[in-house]
């Protein structure tokens, strides 16, 4: 009679188509686990699933061993090339970012030289543009006042414009203190020459070769006066040069005095002039000044010079006549003034004198 129970008839049977069932779920098991587990976890479930493994398959303990060593084996070179990966992908991006960073740093220094170089150019150009400037004003008040030369006398040297305003006898005071090496500013056609009594020496300088032809014509006249009169009053070495007063062409403390008579107004830039004179003075030498200046005790004439301040630079040779000689002076470093000041004119001449 047929017995019908299967694994009764082929007990092996039945047992050999079981293992082969469990030995797979064990290991997709053990695959899907050993995804989300850490290092140390992956081995030990790498040892159960090989325990399992052999011993479902009635393995031998060599073997056992065998495999458990080829699996944490494969296990550690897996790991340490994952390791070796990310070492050599952190080392890329550490270089490239320091090849950025290096990079930025060579652009920025050259945008910065760019800069230096753009900002140094534009000095240049400003300097040079401003010195442009200054040389084709200086050229043009050369111009002017060698046109000037012809009649300056006959306004700023007018006897009865003098004697009225009172510059004669102010002129005359203020020169009796002069002595020494002197400089003299801007000395024009050379109306301050006749006051010059006993100086060591008289350095007379202008813009205008115009105006030093008629100050040379003029002491030689008055030399030939002393003659006829037996008179060695003017007994004075003289020079005539050409000299801009914002750029004296002298040494440092060069000089007992620099005088300056109705100058200051036209010069473009008094403050430089004066910065000159007092570089040029020795040490306790002074600087002697007439000017048209503001008139400070008389407020409506004050507030009138200057409405009407560039008109009359315009009409009257580029005189300024509303500045405040004694702010410049001051502002230029003379701090202690020995003579004066002086107003005439109601206030619209000054006369000082001022000590390095």
């Amino acid at each position: 009679m047929r017995n019908n129970n299967t694994a009764d008839t082929y007990p092996m049977m039945t047992t050999m188509t079981r293992i082969p069932s469990s030995s797979s779920l064990v290991a997709a098991k053990v695959a899907a686990t050993t995804k989300t587990l850490s290092f140390e976890k992956k081995k030990k479930k790498i040892k159960k699933s090989i325990f399992r493994s052999s011993f479902n398959k009635r393995s031998c303990w060599c073997c056992y061993e065998t495999h458990l060593s080829s699996s944490l084996s494969a296990a550690s070179t897996a790991r340490e090339k994952k390791n070796e990966d990310d070492r050599k992908r952190n080392n890329n991006k550490t270089t490239r970012r320091e090849g950025v960073l290096k990079t930025g740093a060579i652009v920025m220094m050259s945008t910065q030289a760019q800069l230096v170089f753009l900002d140094a150019t534009n000095d240049n150009n400003n300097n040079f543009a401003r010195a442009q400037e200054d040389k084709e004003e200086n050229n043009k008040m050369k111009e002017n006042y060698d046109a000037y030369s012809r009649t300056y006398d006959d306004l700023d040297g007018n006897k009865r414009v003098v004697e009225t305003l009172g510059i004669d006898q102010l002129r005359t005071k203020m020169f009796e203190r002069v002595k020494g090496d002197v400089l003299e500013l801007a000395v024009g056609t050379g109306l301050n020459l006749p006051y010059y009594k006993r100086v060591k020496s008289l350095t007379a300088i202008d813009l205008s070769p115009g105006m030093l032809e008629k100050a040379e014509e003029k002491f030689r006249e008055l030399e030939k006066r002393d003659v006829e009169d037996n008179s060695d009053e003017r007994n004075t070495h003289v020079k005539f040069e050409i000299a801009n007063v914002e750029s004296l062409p002298y040494e440092d403390e060069t000089f007992d005095y620099v005088v300056d008579t109705f100058s200051m107004c036209v010069f473009e830039k008094p403050d430089a002039a004066l910065r000159e004179a007092k570089r040029v003075l020795k040490k306790g030498g002074k600087l002697l000044l007439f000017e048209h200046s503001r008139a400070k005790k008389n407020a409506l004439l004050s507030t009138y010079q200057s409405a009407t301040s560039g008109m009359v630079k315009k009409m009257a040779k580029g005189c300024d006549w509303s500045q405040d000689v004694e702010r410049l002076v001051g502002e230029a470093g003379f701090t202690k003034v020995t003579w004066g000041p002086f107003e005439e004119a109601g206030g619209l001449l000054e006369a000082l004198e001022v000590q390095k």
